[in-house]
């Protein structure tokens, strides 16, 4: 029997032989058992590793060591480890098992062909071997009966359920796997470390139940002949983190102190970020440049420092808005399906062409394998990646194994059932919230997307989202919701408040699907994020802070789940804070010395610090429109309108005559529409207007309306008939409006090689050409432009699936753009129009713009558009965001 234990000598690693000469270890804890008799061995094609371990010899070291990295829950990581390394001959093959332990757990992996150490000479270098199985098992006692488990998905997209032994049966889970001891109160997990960065030489593995406490390690279900490797081989550290406190197990680092650090020494061009990110609110955003232009603006505005450009973006404009971001001290990230970058060819011909428009990383999904291969793609691209010095963000992808020390810009990963859900189910709820951070968030940071309030499904309160930013751990934290929310949301500076990474994490109080509070401190400012289940009280000490007092900004729940509250007080290290929520709901506090700046940056282009602000409540009602309450409402109340109730804002200031941009305030759960008079006698116009997701949350849109020099009136009414009443916060004034799209629909084309005119289903009277792609065509003949330059294209059109387009303009080689799915995730419908905004060179006059393809079948036309792209100097003055709600 070999023994040993951790440098705090409170854990003891026992190894021990049977008479076969098969290999078992046991692991305790202060004297009680934490895994009992628990098998090792492997199948291989060069021999059966399960018994007949002839020992060699032991080889004993400590290890000792601090590090930093540029993406980490807390400023150092400690290293601290006893290392027993025991060397065997199988069959004369070198076969060794090194055994680290911790404080906090203990680690093994196996080597075959003398990797650890200088056994004897058996298993010639380069030699072929076959991986069939591991008889790795972990076997508890009966006292570790609470587990929460993932059931396996290849997504790692489930929630956690807690369970005991006889429920989780027979069946197969993911990893981590949480275990928890109702006789001692100690917390185990499982997971592995150290596969991403080993060359594609093992897969990802997952554990298998059996009654009784037994768990099994299981190979990918995707991986469906043995792995195949050469001599020497080491597998992926096994990995039993042991706790006594959660807060000890969110600060455990044992999968990153597992793994090699990074062999590169500037990393000066990683950087935390939080970003916002269209996709969430409105899922084909990305298609639009515009769009993306008023997110690098918002971005800019509130001090955030990256945007992330989704699926549909179009090579034609990426480098622009790289430009137009850099400008601005704005990052730009792009995403890519890892289909198109999934060899080391395709990888080589765009990984650097996206690095050189200015990208500073990559959002890489869809992987969902956990085969030997696709390990192999995950270091492939990250080697690739890392050359071109681009950040990295795993999506659709495998669980962090500790990469993230030999490769500190993978900044996060998803593998995480995440807010995306709503769209298309009831998840995620705040019994999977309260657990997440206790389980996935352990071993790495995680692209969850939060803070997202405007879905109607919403099954938690917006006190809940905003806490979620502190709560969940992410080296890019994408904030999931639109810019036209977070615009109106008191939130929002709360959002701003917060650092990109912080230097210290502490769990106040927790338990794994009921409630989490947590603490994060950056340099002297603390943010805490509270979550919960069923409605409660927390008291709070406040004793993590340092002698003295402190300004404490209060967000809460309000009165119901769509209200946010906010209070300031002052309090010191010796005092605690209760904070009352409500079922599903949380809070979110701000700490510090109340002497520190709100963080802003560049206020320009959609954000126009110019812009006036005309407050519902000082104008006038007209018929049955009525003042309503509403906290989240800029001054506490909203104006409801009605069918015969109008609201008249008088004195509007326009400094010159012409278009303007109206952004509207406004309150309404359903969709509805909205009227719009501007000075006695002008035509009324008439405005739809998106659910802001709840009668007492705030959103923003645009409208455009033309106003005369000197002072104006305008005059809001409900748009329609049976419509939705809209309430009315306030509204603001800028002084410039969109630059205007010259339309032309599909009937002023030319069509040609069968393509032909259909009706929109269910539209009055819309056309559309179909057709097109296979040889059908339809060519815009005399598309004109006022100047020679750079335009923006736009595309209306209808496509069930995501359809590529060939676009030839005039004599220039044709240009590629993919036009994604218009329907959503229903079933495919050609009834849904949608946007894709392509950059072109137009010449002064008339040019002709060909919409084909040769090869594939493209999407319908209903109509293109066409505008001047002013240079980023002028829209800086001038406002370059255009409004997608007026092009509509």
């Amino acid at each position: 029997m070999w023994k040993l234990a951790s440098p705090d000598r409170k854990l003891t690693l026992s190894v021990f032989q049977d008479q076969e000469e098969g290999l078992y270890y046991s692991l305790a804890s202060n004297g009680r058992d934490v895994l009992g008799r628990s098998r090792l061995g492997m199948a291989t094609s060069l021999g059966d590793l399960r018994t007949g371990f002839r020992f060699a010899k032991s080889e004993e070291a400590a290890i000792s060591e601090r590090y930093s990295l540029p993406v980490s829950k807390k400023s150092v990581y400690i290293n601290e480890a006893n290392e027993l390394a025991l060397h065997f001959e199988i069959e004369r093959l070198a076969v060794s098992v090194c055994f680290r332990l911790f404080d906090d757990g203990l680690a093994f992996r196996y080597a075959i062909g003398s990797t650890e150490g200088d056994s004897a000479d058996a298993g010639a270098d380069g030699q072929s071997i076959r991986i069939y199985a591991e008889y790795t098992d972990f076997a508890f006692p009966k006292t570790y009966d609470d587990l929460w488990l993932q059931d396996w998905v290849n997504t790692y997209e489930g929630t956690y359920n807690r369970c005991g032994w006889e429920k989780a049966g027979r069946r197969d889970y993911g990893m981590p796997a949480l275990l928890h001891s109702a006789d001692d109160g100690r917390w185990a997990m499982i997971t592995e470390a150290g596969i991403l960065n080993a060359g594609g030489s093992y897969c990802s593995s997952h554990l298998q139940t059996e009654p009784g406490g037994r768990m099994k390690l299981a190979f990918a279900p995707e991986q469906l002949e043995p792995m195949k490797g050469e001599l020497p081989l080491a597998t992926p550290w096994r990995i039993v983190t042991v706790c006594d406190t959660l807060d000890q197990l969110v600060n455990s680092t044992l999968n990153y102190n597992l793994n090699p650090p990074c062999d590169w020494e500037d990393t000066s061009w990683i950087k935390p970020a939080r970003s916002i990110w269209s996709w969430w609110a409105f899922e084909n955003g990305a298609q639009l440049y515009s769009e993306q232009k008023r997110y690098v603006d918002f971005a800019a505005a509130m001090g955030f420092e990256a945007i992330t450009v989704d699926a549909g973006w179009d090579d034609s404009w990426v480098k622009d808005l790289c430009d137009y971001a850099r400008e601005r001290s704005v990052d730009v990230w792009l995403w890519s399906d890892m289909q198109a970058i999934d060899t080391l060819e395709k990888a080589q011909e765009k990984i650097p062409r996206w690095a050189a428009w200015g990208v500073v990383g990559l959002k890489v999904d869809f992987f969902m394998n956990d085969s030997q291969h696709t390990m192999w793609q995950y270091n492939m691209i990250a080697d690739l990646m890392t050359a071109h010095k681009l950040m990295i963000n795993f999506h659709g992808s495998t669980k962090p194994a500790g990469e993230g020390r030999t490769y500190p810009n993978i900044m996060t990963a998803e593998g995480i059932l995440g807010l995306e859900h709503y769209k298309w189910s009831g998840l995620p709820h705040a019994v999977h919230n309260c657990t997440v951070p206790f389980t996935r968030n352990v071993v790495g940071p995680m692209d969850y997307t939060v803070t997202g309030f405007s879905n109607l499904n919403r099954n938690t309160t917006q006190g809940h989202q905003l806490a979620l930013s502190v709560v969940f751990d992410s080296g890019v934290q994408h904030f999931a919701d639109s810019i036209y929310s977070y615009e109106a949301w008191k939130g929002t500076e709360f959002m701003r408040r917060l650092p990109a990474r912080f230097d210290e994490v502490k769990v106040l109080t927790g338990f794994p699907g009921d409630h989490a509070v947590l603490m994060r401190r950056a340099d002297q400012e603390w943010f805490v994020g509270g979550i919960v289940t069923s409605s409660r009280s927390l008291t709070l000490p406040l004793d993590f802070l340092p002698e003295g007092e402190y300004q404490v900004e209060i967000y809460r729940d309000g009165k119901n789940g769509d209200v946010l509250k906010k209070e300031v007080r002052r309090l010191s290290n010796r005092e605690s804070l209760s904070v009352q929520s409500l079922e599903n709901g949380g809070f979110a506090l701000y700490i510090s010395d109340g002497k520190r700046a709100l963080k802003s940056g560049v206020q320009g282009g959609y954000m126009d610090a110019d812009a006036k602000a005309y407050a519902s409540l000082d104008a006038a009602l007209r018929g049955s429109a009525d003042r309503v309450a509403c906290e989240n409402a800029a001054g506490g109340s909203a104006v409801r309108l009605s069918q015969a109730g109008g609201l008249v804002f008088e004195g509007i200031a326009a400094e010159r005559e012409g278009r303007h941009t109206l952004r509207l305030f406004y309150l309404s759960a359903a969709p509805s529409s909205l009227s719009v008079s501007v000075n006695q006698g002008e035509p009324q116009q008439l405005f739809r207007l998106e659910s802001s997701g709840g009668d007492e949350v705030v959103r923003t849109s645009d409208l455009v309306v033309t106003l005369r020099q000197g002072e104006n009136t305008i005059v809001l009414g409900c748009g329609g008939d049976g419509e939705p009443a809209p309430g009315i916060d306030h509204i603001r004034v800028i002084g410039w409006a969109p630059y205007e799209d010259s339309f032309y629909p599909a009937e002023a084309g030319v069509l040609a090689g069968g393509a032909g005119l259909s009706h929109v289903d269910g539209s009055a009277g819309l056309r559309k050409a179909v057709g097109i792609g296979r040889g059908g065509s339809i060519t815009f003949d005399s598309v004109m432009a006022d100047a020679d330059g750079e335009h923006i294209l736009t595309l209306d059109y209808y496509s069930g699936e995501n359809r590529a387009l060939l676009i030839a303009v005039n004599d220039e080689p044709a240009i590629r753009s993919v036009l994604f799915n218009t329907g959503g995730w229903g079933p495919a419908r050609w009834d849904i129009s949608g946007i894709k905004e392509v950059k072109i060179r137009l010449r002064k006059g008339a040019n002709r713009i060909k919409l084909y393809h040769d090869e594939e079948l493209a999407p319908e036309i209903g109509r293109i558009g066409v505008r001047l792209e002013k240079h980023a100097a002028e829209g800086q003055t001038k406002g370059l965001a255009e409004s997608l709600e007026s092009r509509r």
